[in-house]
């Protein structure tokens, strides 16, 4: 396996002394990019170093990223839900391949990524004859800046939609526009999505990219009663806030478990404005130019652990039981992404 970080005393400390005890048994990862060296060979450097999560972690196939969650989780049990790297200048109808074969060998549940150009009659008969659990459409299909102003049907058509309701599929949503949640025509569109298409299981991935709490306190407040409607996944959120607005105002049968490995591989913690973020990293990325003292910087731990720590003392302080924190971590992924009968029957194997 391709050392895809390094683990040090530190963080072995660190996971026995606020981890351990406190995982659940079995985790179901809802929110990882699965692909080979190959699917992205075409993407030229300058694009990695574009945007420090591409820089961070673009390669990880099926076998590590498996690996990579024993070393990190090794009391838990874990599955994976998978999806191609989505970026548009990567090999997408092998990526998409890759999963297949990986999903035949009982390792993950695929997600399959589209361009919003593809022809709906070949979309269609490759989610279905790929067993895919859904659709995982990306803004950068359209645009390469992130959080550009552009409408979730410019990535994800009407046509694909109407694909996803009628076999009753899941597609993880990553939003567009700067203001990600909080953005007033994303609440519009997704109001007459849910309405449109009653049939499809909505992710929002990264809680609606709340990756600081002014998005999702916004966005439910402007969604409503109707924020019952979607699914929301954990993936890269560290806020503390954010989870206890999470927690508090979303039930726990509409939180799903993910991690956005391997853009997390790294060893660091994050700080927050109102609505900003900013990363600190101990590794020698190309946009990691603050640098804090060695004494502090030796006091990192990786990113998902941090991440997987901010989970954990969020369910205590909301006094989660046993069967919300199952929920989360696994229950609730375990209920949507084997909702269609076809891929149950096919996986059931692996699943019990």
């Amino acid at each position: 396996m391709k050392p895809y970080f390094e683990m040090n005393e530190f963080d072995a400390s660190f996971y026995s002394t606020f981890l351990k005890s406190r995982l659940p048994e079995k985790i179901f990862d809802v929110h990882v990019h699965i692909n080979l060296p190959e699917h992205v060979a075409a993407i030229p450097p300058a694009r990695w170093k574009s945007d420090w999560a591409l820089e961070c972690g673009h390669l990880l196939p099926a076998e590590d990223a498996y690996a990579c969650a024993r070393e990190l989780f090794p009391d838990c049990r874990f599955r994976i839900a998978g999806f191609p790297w989505p970026i548009k200048e990567a090999d997408m109808e092998a990526n998409n391949a890759y999963l297949v074969d990986k999903r035949t060998e009982g390792l993950l549940m695929p997600f399959m990524t589209v361009q919003p150009q593809w022809d709906p009659e070949q979309v269609e008969r490759s989610l279905l004859e790929g067993l895919f659990v859904g659709f995982k459409p990306y803004p950068d299909m359209v645009s390469g800046v992130k959080g550009a102003d552009i409408s979730i049907y410019d990535f994800f058509p009407h046509e694909q939609w109407r694909i996803a309701d009628r076999h009753g599929k899941a597609v993880m949503l990553h939003l567009p526009r700067a203001q990600r949640m909080a953005d007033p025509d994303n609440i519009r569109e997704l109001k007459g999505i849910r309405q449109t298409y009653p049939r499809v299981s909505i992710i929002i991935a990264h809680f609606g990219r709340s990756f600081c709490p002014y998005y999702l306190r916004t966005g439910l407040q402007l969604l409503g009663p109707d924020s019952e409607g979607f699914y929301f996944d954990t993936a890269a959120v560290i806020n503390p806030e954010t989870y206890d607005l999470a927690f508090s105002r979303i039930s726990p049968e509409r939180i799903l478990f993910g991690t956005d490995m391997p853009i997390l591989f790294w060893h660091g913690r994050r700080t927050w404005t109102e609505k900003e973020y900013r990363n600190l990293c101990r590794e020698n990325f190309s946009w990691n130019t603050r640098h804090e003292a060695a004494e502090v910087e030796a006091g990192y731990t990786l990113f998902l652990y941090e991440q997987m720590r901010g989970i954990l003392d969020a369910m205590d302080r909301h006094g989660f039981d046993a069967n919300q924190r199952k929920a989360v971590f696994w229950n609730n992924a375990e209920r949507i992404l084997i909702s269609n009968q076809k891929a149950t029957e096919e996986v059931q194997g692996v699943w019990k």
